[in-house]
Formats: structure tokens, C-alpha cells, sequence
């Protein structure tokens, strides 16, 4: 999905579940912090509390706003 249409979809805050490296990696429960932006090759990306790099929007699973989330580390 490109920024522009998970930012027409997800705002700021949103509770997500995400796979820092690779999906078989353990997954973490966190909102996300900024917008989602294109970068190079048309790849978006979006930053999480907790996590200092964004992330491929390919490996955040949005969740229902209601959904518990992790204390920020």
C-alpha cells in the first residue's frame, strides 16, 4: 500500500502490530508515531513508538482502535 493511501486510512496513533525485521521475527503491539512516507523506490514507511526506524508498511498490521497496546520503551 502507498502512504498516501494508508494515511487516508490510518491516522497517527493508530494501535498496529509489527514485525521489525521479518515476519517470522516475534511481533511487537505499538501505535504508530508519524505519517506514512514514500521513499526510494516507491517503498512507504511509517515510525512506531518503540522503534527508532520506520517501517515497510508491508509489516504493520493495523488493529482496531480499542486494541491494548504495549507500554512505549
Amino acid at each position: 500500500m502507498d502512504a498516501d493511501t494508508f494515511n487516508r486510512m490510518y491516522a497517527v496513533g493508530t494501535p498496529v502490530r509489527v514485525f521489525p525485521n521479518t515476519r517470522l521475527d516475534p511481533p511487537r503491539i505499538t501505535r504508530t508515531r508519524t505519517r506514512a512516507v514514500q521513499v526510494q523506490h516507491g517503498l512507504a514507511v511509517v515510525h512506531v513508538d518503540g522503534i527508532r526506524c520506520g517501517l515497510d508498511t508491508r509489516y504493520v498490521d493495523t488493529l482496531p482502535d480499542n486494541f491494548p497496546v504495549e507500554a512505549a520503551s
